[in-house]
């Protein structure tokens, strides 16, 4: 009861405190009032931090009934562009993920908005899903052409080969080895390492 009062609270620090639990805690049944949280958020645009935890929060312990709402604030100008990416994020886990699937993340590869997509790969890594041998071909020649400022940011490939060292090498291996060419040198330690089997060190989300 204490969680649900301080979403419903209107206090950003009390809102950020149950957040944080339920995320820590995987606890479920919050979802409407972490919902009720976002739409009091959305209007502070300076609690952007907390409205991140927020949005992640659904992804990870809500459910299907949460994804329109959650594409409709994609079309939304935020400012804080972090938050495509937590919107890709708790999408893809509540639609693709969830479903044994990759439809809304394939929907992304040709998207011009890059964070979206990273939200959605990044969600696959963390998940530790792999998807059918016809997906990963999709996904792999889809993201393998994300490179752009690699060094500053972390790129949807980064994420997907992040995520290869489960996933069939004989699929895998040539992508892993364009990505060992990459200029940024933690995504050429990410791709040796999934090349051999191993999860990265790198803790990307």
């Amino acid at each position: 009861m204490k969680i649900e009062q301080d979403l419903q609270s209107k206090s950003v620090p009390k809102i950020k405190r149950a957040v944080s639990k339920i995320t820590k805690e995987r606890l479920e049944s919050y979802e409407e009032a972490l919902l009720s949280a976002l739409g009091f958020l959305i209007s502070k645009p300076k609690s952007w931090r907390v409205l991140s935890l927020v949005i992640r929060a659904i992804g990870i312990t809500g459910t299907t009934s949460s994804i329109p709402y959650l594409k409709e604030l994609v079309k939304q100008d935020f400012e804080a562009t972090v938050l495509y990416r937590d919107l890709g994020f708790s999408i893809c886990l509540l639609a693709d993920v969830a479903n044994n699937r990759v439809n809304f993340l394939i929907s992304l590869l040709d998207s011009s908005n890059e964070l979206l997509l990273s939200g959605a790969c990044s969600a696959i890594l963390y998940s530790g899903f792999i998807p059918c041998e016809q997906d990963i071909k999709m996904v792999l020649d889809g993201v393998v052409k994300y490179d752009q400022c690699e060094a500053q940011v972390i790129t949807s490939r980064c994420y997907i080969a992040a995520a290869c060292y489960s996933w069939p090498q004989l699929q895998t291996k040539e992508f892993l080895k364009s990505c060992t060419k990459s200029y940024w040198a933690g995504l050429v330690d990410i791709a040796n390492d999934s090349l051999a089997g191993k999860k990265t060190k790198y803790v990307l989300v």
